[in-house]
């Protein structure tokens, strides 16, 4: 395997369409209009949807209590439990021995905002046209680029249903009123709600759209940011402890910038090279946080009725130079193993197995469906998700495979996971891989598979035509890498 990253590109066929301009600021106008803007007929549609849904919190037995934790970056191997020799990371590591450890979990993308957008919605956020990030926090604001307000969250159906729901950290699913966490189903919020926010005290001020806030009430904090979106889900639990609660806590941990206080960085005093070291510390203090998340549960007598979902948003990086995918091609911005496969625990002591390994395919998509089968919601025939309730999978009643087959899209890039078969798209190069004996993705097999070429293309071409397309367009400077004998265009 051979990668070069090359000269950056800009492509100057776009300059008529708009495109570049966006990336300079200037107002709304008719080459830039605001894509989703405030819209009664958006909230109309998801009221609607939402309209059938029952409450499930008066019912003799109290649903479980969902906290959803999410890291941001974290290198596929960069936890003990996925085989980090480096990091001890040993309040995952015993979630993982409490519940279920995935194998062959995926996100919907390579990049932070439309992964989240298909697991906010629980489908593929390309059908809300999100295949690419909203781009900066001024950008996002100005353009009014987010999660199609239409859209049903899986905090709507939760909050409909009777729960108390909670976010705590970074949201980048839209900076706009109409794209607020707090419109988006959520009662109480904490965090912010660009892609990137500094560990470390800000004492400048900030925009609206890249400061911490509390509601919608901006806010400097004094606290080491990890620490403090941990600190903040924890009172959310003690506080609604008597009650049926969703918790979300999306850390911004350890995306860049790669900054760690004094604390977590004694704990690698050997570690010479400094970025390393204030990464392995960031890591340190992620694990903290969980243990602070769980141990909060497990203080209120709530851990056998709370269902914890344990997930990263896409693969670590390698531009960092400090994220380990293990044995996983590339990482974030690819359609490779590294990009798209993640992390992913599942504990429920009271309806799931404990020191569980599940190596079926799965998808971050299965998140809104499991919560909400989870808590007894019946969800309307209306609301088409593209994943499935795992828990039958996992407690064995289903023995079937969660996800028989998987699409990605990311401009000229593709991908189709179909059984053990996967296929990679760089505009026309075209790679397959057998990953059940080549995790790596080594070996291409495309010229000696074609009629599993042209199998899956058929299947991605289906998938395709019901998506829609893109609601904005990628970064405009557009990197290309030079991998194996094609050139890859990262498109973010």
């Amino acid at each position: 395997m051979t990668i070069r990253m090359l000269t950056p590109v800009i492509y100057l066929v776009l300059a008529p369409l708009g495109l570049n301009s966006q990336d300079r600021p200037r107002e709304e106008n008719a080459a830039n209009p605001a894509v989703f803007p405030p819209s009664e007929a958006a909230l109309a549609a998801r009221a609607r949807l939402l309209e059938p849904i029952a409450a499930v919190t008066g019912r003799a037995k109290r649903p479980p209590n969902i906290v959803f934790i999410l890291a941001d970056d974290l290198g596929y191997a960069d936890t003990g439990v996925y085989g980090s020799k480096s990091i001890p990371t040993p309040n995952i590591d015993q979630l993982a021995k409490s519940g279920v450890r995935f194998t062959d979990a995926y996100v919907t993308a390579g990049t932070c905002s439309p992964s989240r957008a298909g697991i906010m919605s629980g489908r593929y956020q390309e059908r809300f046209g999100f295949e690419f990030n909203t781009s900066s926090g001024a950008i996002t604001h100005r353009l009014s680029r987010g999660l199609d307000p239409s859209a049903v969250t899986i905090t709507d159906v939760l909050k409909k249903a009777g729960y108390t729901t909670g976010m705590f950290g970074k949201w980048h699913l839209g900076t706009r009123a109409q794209f607020h966490p707090q419109s988006r189903g959520f009662d109480e919020f904490y965090g912010f709600l660009a892609g990137a926010h500094s560990f470390l005290s800000v004492r400048r001020d900030e925009p609206y759209f890249s400061t911490v806030m509390r509601g919608k009430t901006p806010l400097k904090e004094p606290e080491y940011l990890t620490d403090a979106i941990a600190r903040e889900a924890v009172r959310f639990i003690h506080r609604h402890k008597d009650l049926p609660f969703f918790v979300y806590v999306p850390f911004n941990a350890v995306h860049t910038p790669i900054e760690a206080t004094e604390k977590y960085q004694k704990r690698f005093p050997e570690e010479s090279n400094k970025t390393q070291r204030d990464y392995n510390a960031m890591t340190s203090a992620l694990d903290d946080a969980v243990g602070a998340i769980v141990g909060a549960i497990k203080e209120n007598r709530l851990e056998n009725n709370t269902l914890i979902i344990f997930l990263n948003d896409n693969g670590g990086p390698i531009y960092t130079g400090v994220q380990s995918n293990g044995p996983l091609r590339l990482g974030k911005l690819f359609l490779f193993e590294g990009g798209i496969r993640v992390p992913m625990i599942l504990t429920w002591p009271s309806v799931l197995p404990s020191n569980k390994v599940y190596s079926k395919t799965t998808s971050s998509l299965d998140v809104f469906p499991t919560a909400c089968a989870a808590a007894g919601i019946k969800l309307p025939n209306a609301l088409k998700l593209d994943g499935v309730d795992l828990i039958p999978f996992l407690t064995q009643a289903n023995s079937g495979t969660p996800h028989d087959i998987l699409f990605w899209s990311n401009g000229p890039n593709k991908a189709v996971r179909l059984g053990d078969w996967k296929m990679v798209k760089a505009g026309d190069y075209v790679w397959l891989f057998d990953l059940s004996n080549d995790l790596g993705e080594k070996n291409n097999l495309a010229k000696l598979k074609p009629d599993m070429v042209r199998k899956l293309e058929k299947s991605l071409q289906g998938w395709l035509k019901e998506m829609a397309s893109p609601a904005w367009p990628s970064k405009p400077r557009r990197r290309q890498y030079k991998v194996d004998d094609a050139l890859y265009e990262i498109n973010v």
